[in-house]
């Protein structure tokens, strides 16, 4: 556990220090792909676990401020005891960026989740499917025309768990 939250601190102060030596990415409209790793907590009774997160994405940015994006994410199944969880889903959310100079930008997103999950939090049966609201803040660094290292942080409402996660990874524009 330790050793995922030093490799995410690794990434992140490696993604931030990469900024001077970027060149100048596209902030105009076009359609992206990426993909991310990361890790999980989740906040609900004794499954206090931090464990693997994989998302892909697919997006639409219209200006430099605004971009729909979907995604596709899998939470990494944890147990403790006789407790256990795990889900997967995918989702749809606007972005609202703001630039940050010529090659990165910062932003928040705001979407709707729709769920799987097999869970068994604090001797109950958790649902099996749904869909609830989730948000985030993000730091998106480009290297190129095309190349961008994104950094995010989410919260989701997944079965009766509040679930954060932190990815990073790459995105690929088109």
């Amino acid at each position: 556990m330790r050793i995922k939250k030093v490799s995410s601190l690794i990434g992140l102060s490696a993604a931030l220090l990469l900024g001077p030596l970027s060149a100048v990415q596209a902030q105009g409209p076009g359609v992206y792909l990426g993909g991310s790793w990361g890790a999980y907590s989740i906040k609900k009774s004794s499954l206090k676990e931090n464990d693997n997160i994989l998302k892909a994405v697919v997006g639409a940015q219209f200006n430099q401020w605004f971009s729909l994006e979907g995604s596709w994410i899998d939470f990494n199944s944890t147990n403790s005891g006789s407790e256990r969880f795990e889900a997967d889903g995918k989702g749809l959310a606007g972005l609202f960026s703001m630039p940050l100079g010529t090659s990165s930008s910062a932003f928040v997103k705001f979407g709707e989740f729709w769920w799987s999950s097999d869970s068994l939090l604090g001797g109950t049966l958790g649902a099996s499917k749904g869909n609830d609201p989730f948000y985030g803040i993000g730091f998106k660094h480009g290297f190129n025309d095309h190349l961008s290292l994104r950094a995010e942080l989410e919260r989701f409402d997944v079965a009766d768990a509040r679930l954060d996660a932190l990815t990073v990874g790459l995105e690929f524009k088109f």
